[in-house]
């Protein structure tokens, strides 16, 4: 039986997915910086050498240390899901059309591409790994040392 507790979570991970999408289809990053404008009264997102020699009150966003997504900032949701990010690693970085595409579906049901692309990723990782992929863990961590995958010549 689904809890409300799931359900709400489940719709916090749809809109991250979208909002994830949206922005690299964009091709905009997280602000790491951000200075106060007088007029609008609002913070913008900047560079830090703008921020800090600018004369304008600015502050920073992602502190040293702290885990930090490249698109969402705080928010890694989607960053430390290796299903998601299983899918998104074969998009190809000269195929700006592609995050587009995701970007139209996603916009359109976010739940249902949630649960496609992650069923879509533990398929990818299954097929990588040659066995049922384990829940939790880290992408980069599965494939850190070299030489140990399926199709490894190392054995040879």
């Amino acid at each position: 039986m689904t809890t409300a507790a799931d359900v709400l979570e489940s719709r916090r991970e749809a809109v991250a997915l979208r909002r994830y999408v949206r922005e690299q289809a964009a091709g905009r990053a997280a602000p790491e910086w951000v200075i106060y404008d007088d007029r609008l009264g609002a913070w913008l997102s900047t560079s830090e050498a703008q921020a800090t020699g600018g004369g304008r009150d600015w502050r920073r966003v992602r502190q040293p240390g702290e885990p930090w997504c490249s698109t969402l900032g705080r928010d890694l949701t989607i960053a430390t899901d290796d299903s998601l990010q299983a899918v998104f690693a074969t998009i190809g970085e000269d195929d700006p059309g592609a995050w587009r595409r995701l970007f139209l579906d996603v916009d359109r049901a976010p739940a249902r591409c949630l649960s496609d692309w992650r069923a879509r990723g533990r398929r990818l990782l299954a097929a990588v790994s040659g066995d049922p992929v384990a829940t939790g863990g880290n992408l980069a961590g599965r494939f850190a040392a070299r030489g140990t995958g399926k199709r490894s010549l190392a054995g040879v």
